[in-house]
């Protein structure tokens, strides 16, 4: 059963730790599932990107506020809000912004939930691992059903309409306008030129021949 199927009155009454159990056993039958190659629906997806998300980025150094503080660490707001209380936390700046630096030093100095800290990244380095193999199998598979073209062939292609263009416009402007246009005044000039841009343009959309 997943979460989405267990219904509304029964999730009111769920604890965190039980949710998190049950998020967990979600998470298992996911990597069964790509493991054994099956196709994920959307919330399975959403589950394995909300998980790759879960740690926040590294090179983050400044925390706007507690809040923000308290994702980049990993951690609940109730926990930072515990940790303020020691001796020597980092005290916040003038703007009530937070070092993520000294924070992360502190949280080494004094051994603060280092396993917790530790396992969630690790689950999130593995969560990002899935993901990359969940989107490489998805687009090879959109590549035998003919979804995508290889940029070798769209480099390909583009240069051969660009020469047939090339082409046709050197035809009609170099070999086949000049006698006509002769003794013409600029206004038929003008409707002879246009004539022969359109009938270029629709050469090259009906897919026709370049041959002068």
């Amino acid at each position: 059963m997943e979460t989405s199927d267990i219904p509304a009155k029964a999730t009111s009454g769920i604890t965190p730790e039980v949710a998190e159990r049950i998020l967990a056993k979600d998470y298992a039958n996911i990597v069964k599932k790509v493991t054994e190659g099956k196709p994920l629906s959307k919330t399975e997806r959403d589950l394995i990107q909300a998980k790759a998300e879960s740690v926040a980025d590294d090179s983050i150094t400044v925390a706007k506020d507690l809040t923000e503080l308290a994702t980049v660490l990993g951690v609940s707001r109730q926990t930072v809000h515990a940790w303020r209380k020691l001796e020597g936390a980092p005290a916040p700046a003038a703007n009530s912004s937070h070092s993520v630096i000294e924070w992360r030093q502190f949280i080494r100095d004094h051994n603060l939930n280092p396993g917790k800290t530790t396992t969630d990244r690790q689950e999130a380095l593995k969560a990002r691992k899935l993901l990359a193999e969940v989107e490489q199998r998805e687009i090879r598979t959109a590549i035998l059903k003919g979804e995508y073209v290889a940029l070798e062939q769209v480099r390909l292609e583009w240069t051969t309409q660009v020469g047939k263009a090339i082409a046709l416009m050197r035809a009609k402007f170099e070999s086949e306008l000049p006698p006509i246009l002769s003794g013409l005044d600029a206004i038929a000039i003008q409707r002879e030129c246009a004539a022969a841009i359109d009938e270029v343009c629709e050469t090259l959309h009906s897919g026709g021949n370049c041959t002068p």
